[in-house]
């Protein structure tokens, strides 16, 4: 019989990494939350508690529980002691190089028999085992949530090349204690969900950008259409701006197709610093606790001319 989770790492504690280590603690495992320096810890640790504060404030959630969860999530800076770990899950950066040069290093310091399972859509999961020693390809799988992960109840499960059976079993076991249900895709770029989901945030960007339709019409506009909670503008700002226009470009540059090449208003306010919650401002504002501000009906219009007043800056990069 498989032994229960009990003890995991969560490597990076962005949107992704503080949603997988709440549903973890919830689900009463242990949880080690790292990030690369200590005041962005801090301020992940301080997001996670003010989330749930706010699901209490909508009773959805309990003081005691919320106490309960937070009390099995240690945070950690750098890289932490990986003892007893059986899990690690990956939702550090989309950098392929620095996400390599980090499994390499967590390779190093996890237990033989620690399964590593990689939060990425855009990345494949084959050439990222590479990067661990040869025992270890075979405990290397794609578990891929979704945004937000405490509401959103699917996982995409990606095989790399060397996946072995205890891997994929391990991810199965992990969405079954999460009660997420599993979607086997195939390993290709942005597999399902992160290509659908991206299409229709640039096109909605796009709308916006020409004018056709205002913020407010083109979210109201989907919601009513899907059914939603949410528009694709103000989910994009949830999960933040600079990293669905990196997503965009990574699946621009795998799959070479034109819906995925990041609409010139996205990369315009990428590079003014507007991230969208973690910034205060995106297609919405928002205050010090991720909370929408009341502003202008649109923060896009009517300043587009400041955003395209140098024609050069269209089709540039993201200033770095």
């Amino acid at each position: 019989m498989a032994e229960e989770l009990q003890h995991v790492a969560v490597i990076g504690a962005g949107t992704s990494g503080r949603g997988l280590a709440r549903v973890l603690a919830s689900a009463g495992v242990e949880v080690i939350l790292t990030e690369r320096t200590s005041r962005t810890l801090d301020n992940a640790l301080r997001g996670l508690r003010e989330a749930m504060d706010r699901d209490i404030a909508r009773w959805s959630l309990t003081e005691s529980e919320r106490d309960a969860a937070l009390g099995r999530i240690q945070g950690r800076v750098g890289t932490p002691d990986l003892s007893g770990v059986q899990a690690l899950f990956d939702c550090a950066t989309e950098d392929f190089k620095e996400k390599a040069a980090l499994l390499a290093e967590l390779d190093r310091q996890a237990p033989p028999e620690c399964t590593f399972l990689l939060n990425t859509s855009t990345l494949s999961i084959t050439a990222l085992a590479e990067a661990v020693s040869a025992p270890r390809r075979a405990r290397v799988v794609g578990l891929h949530f979704l945004h937000p992960v405490a509401r959103v109840s699917l996982v995409e499960l990606v095989r790399g090349r060397e996946t072995g059976a205890e891997a994929e079993a391990m991810a199965r076991r992990v969405a079954r204690r999460l009660d997420k249900e599993v979607m086997e895709v195939a390993e290709y770029p942005g597999y399902v969900t992160s290509r659908l989901t991206l299409t229709l945030i640039n096109e909605a960007i796009h709308l916006v950008m020409e004018g056709v339709a205002t913020r407010d019409a083109v979210d109201r506009a989907m919601k009513l259409r899907l059914g939603s909670s949410h528009g694709p503008l103000a989910l994009a700002d949830e999960i933040g701006l600079d990293s669905i226009y990196r997503a965009l470009e990574s699946l621009s540059r795998g799959l070479g197709a034109e819906q995925f090449r990041p609409a010139p208003l996205l990369r315009r306010m990428v590079n003014e610093g507007w991230y969208g919650e973690k910034s205060g401002r995106g297609f919405y504002l928002y205050d010090e606790t991720g909370q929408r501000s009341k502003g202008p009906e649109d923060l896009t219009e009517p300043p587009l001319d400041r955003f395209f007043g140098h024609e050069g800056d269209l089709d540039g990069e993201v200033d770095s």
